[in-house]
């Protein structure tokens, strides 16, 4: 048996253009002089290459035999990797808006992520695939588990951060061409802030590293490293997984409860080892609940859980 993977070029170019849509939207912000719209222009392309490069880089050619699978990176051949089938610890399969994807799990981490918005064969590729065995993987009481951020968090958290230095530093780059700032930079600058700095500074405070041993949970927040939460998994209450409907997948979290509030929210797109930890933590979900970004956000400041 050997089967190749088969690009969907109609669900890719739709991908390709939602990704570049937004660095676009850069342009609007112009404030109308040629210096603005130069600078501008430059922000909007490498924003737009860096699209362009993450875009690309998700596209991997996948390649199942009998017993090993190949994955190789479509835009970089050289970056290849090699796994035997029986490795996989398992794999889980999600439903997604008009389709769905199946993860291979390795070491506790989603290693390998097929999509039938990506694949033409999903199906054939889904079916050689199910031949993995289901293994009782997960966390040995005595061993901690430790989080592992996702590339892709960390990446745009990076790229976030520089976004907002370089905001702040609209007004010091006027100084230093023309000797002098102008009002305009100062709103410009200072609006800015007020919508990347809160958001910045919010998702600092809601990444955390979370640690799980011998039935108790430490978390410790990437805002301020020095204070740390520890709490018994017997303490909480309960736990709700909320889902929130994006573009391209709906987004998965663990929201552990105690007295009615929100106290540890595990985003599965901040972890690469999600499925391990809420293996570990092993508290079933009370309730599926949806909920948009809004309706988190009042959750995360405290507002009460009404169940």
């Amino acid at each position: 048996m050997l089967i190749t993977s088969k690009f969907n070029s109609k669900g890719l170019w739709l991908e390709l253009i939602m990704y570049l849509l937004a660095p676009l939207t850069l342009m609007t912000f112009s404030l109308g002089s040629r210096r603005a719209i130069f600078v501008t222009i430059v922000v909007a392309g490498v924003l737009l290459a860096i699209a362009l490069c993450s875009w690309a880089f998700r596209l991997k050619t996948i390649v199942v035999t009998d017993q090993e699978l190949e994955v190789k990176h479509t835009c970089l051949p050289f970056l290849k990797r090699f796994y035997r089938l029986a490795e996989f610890d398992s794999y889980i399969i999600e439903e997604e808006e008009n389709g769905e994807s199946i993860y291979l799990l390795y070491q506790g981490k989603r290693a390998v992520k097929l999509s039938s918005k990506i694949y033409e064969n999903y199906a054939e590729l889904k079916e050689a695939l199910s031949s993995i065995e289901l293994k009782d993987w997960g966390a040995d009481a005595s061993r901690a588990v430790d989080s592992a951020f996702a590339k892709s968090h960390l990446f745009g958290l990076s790229l976030w951060f520089l976004l907002s230095l370089l905001i702040i530093a609209i007004p010091l780059t006027e100084y230093i061409e023309e000797g002098e700032v102008t009002m305009k930079s100062y709103l410009l600058s200072s609006l800015c802030a007020l919508v990347f700095l809160p958001i910045l500074l919010y998702i600092l405070h809601t990444t955390k590293r979370l640690t799980i041993w011998r039935e108790h949970l430490e978390a410790k927040s990437l805002l301020c490293p020095w204070k740390v939460g520890y709490y018994a998994l017997d303490d909480f209450d309960f736990a709700l997984e909320v889902i929130t409907p994006t573009q391209f997948q709906d987004e998965k979290s663990l929201w552990l409860i105690q007295d009615r509030k929100l106290v540890i929210s595990i985003n599965k797109s901040y972890y690469a080892n999600f499925d391990l930890l809420e293996h570990a933590i092993g508290i079933e979900p009370y309730d599926i609940v949806n909920m948009n970004y809004l309706q988190k956000l009042r959750y995360h400041l405290g507002k009460t859980i009404d169940i």
